[in-house]
């Protein structure tokens, strides 16, 4: 407890220092600061890395304010800086140590550090903090020059650096031009870790991302890595990272203290493949096929080398080339955990040393309703972890993907456990009584609202005399997506409506097949619905299915290319339901339009429950995972103009003295246990909650409309999943 006080005051006087140095300097704050005032008194709160220290790891993914100059990043900001430092025992980094900001043609090493990244690696050192390097082979985020003669990458005849293009097969170079590259950019940054004393912070590596694709053939994605080197790339990326780690520890071990003839093993990071979606049957089976399987060196007829086990049998894990397999955990809160409990016992049966590396869970409907239900998610998951951990599956670490809710790459569905300004939500709570082992106490005091008859035509409405739109978020239409989000919106002046005066049409624009679009039908759970509407879409095929209820299957139907079409089909939703997410998507990835949305209640309609017809099997795909946006954080307000420099001078003094005061103060009154005062801030909780419902007041839905995602600036950017169906957001 002494401990997180003069943290907590060290933080205070830093906040006195930088307000200090913004009035001596006008009012502004100095280049590389952030002035984050209005942040939640976190100090009280239990640390999760603490919680479980006894089971793994718990991390979190971060990015530096100096890699884009984007002042809502957490490196860079000290109040978060401090925050993650208490809070977690473990950091990846969202972008900077990805290919696209590393990779440098213009060198021999074909490496040249971010300078973002070498700042976060020296924030890690400096605070012990572990790092999973994220990551040294993938087919988003990087530079495709890589892949070009010349190192001169062209698309449709013009130099690009845009990985997201499709590149001229005239430029590609040869199978071996490709592996001796690789080659040469995974040792050159793993000797740069080793070189630049960062050997002991870096404890895992993802060697080889999101390369299963389990809709191909051969399970595997058609990258240019793939097209030019063929489906042992991914061999060759593990034999070149454990080559390297073998060949520099010794060499930089009195660096670190070391015996290059003894242990070296806290300077060998450990090797993980790492995916999404990976709960999923199909990917499941696919990734254990690729990493224990398939024989890339039969015989090792196709390369020897020192590192592989002579004894393996050519496969990338029986020839001892990587350590573990990397589970992403991209969720929303009405995913199955029955289906993830056995992928992961799949997992250890095969590699039995797993980290999670990316955990979102997004919001299954906005408001209280969807707060339960992600902190229920949260608890029963963690507390499925710690069941696979005491029954012997090896889980050493879990990552959170981002910090806050706003700095989320799936922002829209609130898919964190912290709030903007730092503040804990019910689903951190939840984090926190799986952790103690404790019971689920929380209440749902949430109002799944009546089941009637509706009808959206998205037109204004009037409200005490003037005229609005209601957004897509209020009517109840958010994005779905695991691996991309759609932008969802209203589009004027093109509508089916007949006599509308203006015009609107609910809007879903999209870059990627699984960036797609979902609507909370929870509150007809137990009854019979006919839903139907009109579909404007750029695709041919229509597909829906329901989140919460994946028994019921999925209905497709045909879209004639942009024109207006009626869709309807009826379903009973069983009583036994949690919750009901009604999921739109298509065959490919565009635009499609919806209007005159209705629901009429048919519970006289004899059927069984599901779609009527019985719907079809849904598919055992997903949309993709590996991103994250960046979005604004508490406002950092600059003080007045023009304060003298003795003005400022007097002010800090005064605010010095007080800080001396009120820490003599808080220590004269430290009785109360840290345990206390959770329980403290949960009663408070609990009776603010119980406040609402019995004054009646209603539950207001957040807000918000989704937007579209910046590839090239978002943490984790997962940009490269495209060309994937989900089955239910479906995410990654």
């Amino acid at each position: 407890m002494f401990k997180k006080i003069l943290k907590k005051t060290a933080v205070t006087f830093l906040g006195i220092v930088t307000a200090v140095n913004s009035l001596l300097s006008g009012g502004c704050s100095m280049p590389g600061t952030v002035r984050a005032e209005g942040y939640y008194d976190y100090m009280s709160l239990e640390s999760l890395k603490e919680v479980y220290a006894d089971k793994f790891r718990l991390g979190v993914a971060v990015q530096a304010i100096s890699h884009w100059g984007d002042t809502t990043a957490e490196i860079g900001n000290a109040f978060k800086e401090e925050f993650i430092d208490e809070q977690f025992n473990s950091m990846t980094f969202g972008n900077e140590f990805k290919p696209a900001y590393n990779f440098d043609p213009n060198v021999e090493g074909l490496f040249t550090v971010d300078r973002a990244a070498e700042e976060l690696l020296d924030w890690a050192k400096e605070h012990d903090m572990p790092v999973r390097g994220h990551c040294l082979v993938w087919h988003s985020q990087v530079d495709p020059s890589i892949f070009a003669r010349d190192f001169k990458a062209t698309s449709n005849g013009s130099v690009t650096r845009d990985y997201n293009v499709t590149l001229d097969e005239d430029c590609l170079v040869d199978r071996d031009t490709l592996l001796a590259r690789l080659k040469t950019y995974i040792y050159s940054v793993m000797e740069y870790t080793y070189a630049n004393g960062y050997a002991e912070t870096i404890y895992a590596w993802d060697v080889v991302n999101e390369a299963v694709e389990e809709n191909q053939d051969d399970g595997l994605r058609r990258s240019y890595w793939y097209k030019i080197i063929g489906p042992d790339f991914l061999y060759f990326s593990f034999l070149y990272a454990r080559e390297a780690e073998e060949k520099f520890a010794p060499m930089y071990a009195e660096q670190y203290g070391l015996d290059p003839d003894g242990d070296l093993s806290s300077i060998k990071p450990e090797l993980y493949y790492n995916d999404y979606n990976e709960w999923f049957p199909a990917k499941v089976d696919a990734i254990i096929d690729v990493l224990t399987v398939r024989q890339f060196n039969e015989g090792h007829r196709v390369v020897q080398s020192p590192v592989i086990n002579p004894d393996g049998d050519g496969t990338i894990y029986g020839d001892g080339l990587i350590d573990g397999i990397g589970l992403q955990g991209h969720l929303t809160a009405t995913d199955s955990l029955t289906q993830y409990a056995a992928a992961l016992e799949k997992y250890a049966a095969a590699i039995n040393n797993l980290q999670v590396t990316e955990l979102d869970v997004g919001k299954h409907t906005p408001g209280d309703a969807g707060d339960y239900r992600q902190a229920r998610f949260y608890y029963d998951y963690f507390t499925m972890l710690l069941d696979a951990v005491d029954s012997g599956i090896n889980i050493n670490s879990v990552t959170l993907w981002g910090l806050t809710d706003t700095s989320s790459w799936r922002k829209e569905t609130e898919p964190l456990l912290f709030n903007t300004d730092l503040s804990p939500k019910s689903a951190y709570y939840a984090v926190v009584m799986a952790g103690m082992r404790e019971e689920f106490d929380m209440v749902d005091y949430s109002i799944r609202g009546r089941a009637e008859d509706l009808f959206l035509d998205f037109e204004p409405v009037q409200v005490n005399g003037s005229w609005s739109n209601k957004t897509p978020s209020e009517l109840g239409f958010v994005s779905r997506g695991a691996g991309h989000q759609a932008t969802v919106m209203l589009k004027m002046k093109e509508n089916h409506t007949p006599d509308a005066a203006t015009g609107f049409a609910l809007q879903v624009r999209r870059d990627a097949v699984d960036a797609t679009l979902r609507y909370d039908i929870s509150r007809f759970i137990g009854h019979a619905i006919t839903i139907s509407y009109y579909i404007k879409s750029e695709d041919q095929i229509l597909t829906m299915g329901i989140e919460g209820f994946e028994d019921a299957g999925s209905v497709s139907f045909d879209t004639p290319e942009f024109d207006w079409t009626l869709v309807e089909t009826t379903v009973r939703l069983p009583e036994n339901l949690d919750s009901a997410g009604l999921y739109f998507e298509t065959e490919g990835s565009g635009e499609f339009l919806i209007d005159d949305f209705e629901i009429r209640m048919c519970d006289d309609v004899q059927m069984a429950d599901g779609f009527e017809g019985g719907g079809t099997d849904a598919a055992d795909t997903a949309p993709d995972a590996d991103a994250a946006a960046t979005v604004d954080q508490p406002a950092t307000d600059t003080e007045g103009q023009g304060f003298q420099v003795h003005q400022a001078i007097g002010i800090a003094v005064m605010l010095a003295a007080i800080s001396v005061i009120v820490l003599g103060v808080v220590l004269g009154r430290l009785k109360e246990s840290e345990t206390g005062k959770v329980e403290a801030k949960r009663s408070e909780v609990k009776k603010t909650e119980e406040k609402k419902t019995e004054s009646g007041k209603e539950d207001k839905d957040v807000k918000e409309q989704p937007e579209e995602k910046n590839k090239s600036n978002n943490m984790n950017n997962k940009n490269g999943k495209n060309g994937k169906n989900s089955k239910k957001k479906k995410k990654k």
